[in-house]
């Protein structure tokens, strides 16, 4: 499929704590559709994650039980989530934990796991940029120049990584390696 046709979806989630399978949950997901370079819609919203927050966690995201006390629980949103993620590719900064949250999420909320593609800034990154001494989204805005709204905080961050992967893109494309969605999956894709 050429590029310019693909929908992709930038996604972000904050998280009670690093490891689903340990039992930490998704507390706010953010999602930005583009098409072409241009935004075609957002997903915002905080998520009970029917437990506390620890520390380490309201410290890093800054938000907390009270926050999401009345916020709607990850089974709730995801009706309103599935519809605007089909179709599209997920894209994400370290798409991997992402991706993990989110299908640990959706088979809780008793749906299966995305099928869609999945692309990484991190790889685009590299592939771009060799030689940064890191390359976690701190680093890459700084480096191209962005600024954030909200860092770590969903849709900020998803902001940035948007223009991350955007300039990755058009990069990638000025050399000739990405004409397809084949070509992108295969230079970032996690699956």
């Amino acid at each position: 499929m050429e590029i310019d046709a693909v929908t992709f979806v930038v996604i972000d989630v904050e998280t009670t704590g690093l490891d689903p399978a340990q039992g930490d949950r998704v507390c706010e997901v953010g999602a930005i559709k583009i098409q072409a370079g241009r935004e075609l819609g957002r997903f915002e919203s905080l998520v009970n994650p029917e437990r506390d927050i620890p520390e380490p966690a309201r410290a890093k995201n800054r938000i907390t039980d009270e926050m999401v006390r009345e916020a709607p629980t990850f089974a709730a949103i995801a009706p309103k989530l599935r519809p605007f993620l089909a179709g599209t590719v997920f894209v994400a900064q370290n798409a991997e934990f992402d991706l993990g949250f989110v299908n640990a999420e959706f088979v809780r909320a008793g749906m299966g796991k995305l099928t869609i593609p999945a692309a990484d800034t991190i790889p685009l990154a590299r592939r771009v940029r060799p030689g940064l001494p890191r390359y976690n989204l701190d680093t890459l805005a700084h480096h191209f120049g962005l600024k954030f709204n909200s860092r770590h905080r969903s849709i900020g961050d998803c902001e940035v990584t948007v223009r991350v992967f955007l300039e990755c893109l058009k990069a990638l494309r000025q050399r000739g390696e990405v004409r397809s969605l084949e070509d992108l999956v295969r230079k970032g894709g996690v699956r």
